[in-house]
């Protein structure tokens, strides 16, 4: 495993079972508010209907993107999770199936 996750990280969410318990969810208002902003959403909409992709950034089970997939139905918009953790990406997996997903710190994504 990369470097850039340090042993506490990895101790802290070793059991990604007990972090997708405990964890709360997000608000649906505050992704829509932050899809907005984006501009995917019909309120804002400045990407009109061209398709594009959101790569999300630390993942971890999935609970955001599990608001966003759902908000984000019937859009031409496609979701990728990174997590760098190994245990979160397999959590992610059962929770979120349809749902890419790649095992990587932010600071290794390639260009």
């Amino acid at each position: 495993m990369s470097e850039v996750v340090s042993n506490v990280v990895r101790k802290a969410f070793s059991s990604a079972a007990n972090y997708e318990t405990v964890r709360s969810d997000y608000p649906v208002e505050a992704v829509e508010f932050l899809l907005q902003k984006l501009g995917v959403t019909e309120a804002s909409n400045s990407t009109g209907n061209r398709p594009f992709t959101i790569l999300e950034l630390g993942c971890g089970t999935g609970k955001f993107t599990r608001v966003m997939v759902k908000l984000l139905t019937g859009k031409k918009v496609k979701v990728i999770a990174s997590e760098p953790l190994q245990s979160m990406c397999q959590q992610f997996k059962l929770m979120v199936p349809e749902t890419e997903i790649i095992q990587c710190a932010a600071e290794k994504i390639r260009k």
